[in-house]
């Protein structure tokens, strides 16, 4: 009586299995609820006008993670490299944004990126006595928007940021230029002069640099150019603080 048949025993068997399976399938629910993409989204977005930045970071990488091809996804995007950005990892936000505006650059808000791409890189720009990458970079993101979007609401704002970065890269120039000059690599001196002449005429750096530019000329013993330089100086910046000098230089020429 304690024994069953091969058929009972067969049948109790894939009976008993098949509980088993089913026990096993209820308690794998039973864990942690998966989020729906919106309420991710939500979550991350409170953290990141609450200034969580890194805590929002985990919360819409995994709204991207989980639901790569949502909506909410391309939200998630966005808002990740406004966390980098406001947790001032410039690099990283520069990276997210670049990626944004290259796979949805009709997206409403991709104006908005390519101007927050600019200025992660505007936020790595270094002073003048170091390497000038980021400002490079920042201007071609800048100069993208005016090509892009001629009269876009970051138009007038990118223009102004091309000004300042252009004569940032003037400046760099004049940096190394006045080293060449101190250092008495006169010639060096100049083609740094001359580039900044052809380069950045609107950085407010020309009447300034036909100054050192002439200076360069009477230290080389070519006094007629010099001549020249210091005259084109006299004439088109009568109010710069290097004319009274230049005028000196006329005399003594």
């Amino acid at each position: 009586m304690g024994f069953c048949s091969i058929d009972i025993c067969g049948k109790l068997l894939l009976i008993s299995s098949a509980v088993i399976i089913l026990l096993s399938g209820c308690s794998g629910t039973k864990g942690v609820e998966k989020k729906a993409p919106p309420k991710l989204l939500t979550e991350g977005l409170k953290l990141y006008q609450d200034g969580k930045y890194t805590m929002a970071v985990e919360s819409l990488k995994l709204v991207m993670e989980e639901y790569p091809l949502s909506e909410e996804a391309v939200n998630a995007e966005l808002l990740l490299a406004d966390s980098y950005y406001g947790n001032e990892e410039h690099e990283d936000a520069a990276a997210y944004y670049t990626n944004f505006v290259s796979l949805h650059p009709k997206h409403p808000k991709a104006q908005y990126a390519q101007f927050q791409k600019g200025m992660s890189y505007f936020r790595q720009v270094s002073t003048v006595d170091r390497d000038q990458v980021a400002t490079k970079k920042a201007l071609i993101a800048f100069q993208d928007i005016i090509s892009r979007y001629p009269a876009g609401h970051y138009a007038d704002k990118s223009k102004e940021m091309i000004l300042f970065l252009r004569k940032r890269l003037a400046e760099r120039e004049f940096y190394i230029g006045n080293f060449y000059f101190k250092s008495k690599n006169y010639k060096g001196a100049l083609a740094r002069f001359a580039e900044i002449l052809k380069e950045y005429p609107d950085a407010g750096l020309a009447d300034k640099t036909l100054y050192y530019i002439g200076e360069s000329y009477m230290k080389l013993g070519e006094k007629e150019l010099a001549r020249d330089v210091f005259s084109n100086l006299i004439s088109n910046y009568p109010d710069s603080p290097f004319v009274n000098t230049a005028r000196g230089r006329l005399k003594g020429i």
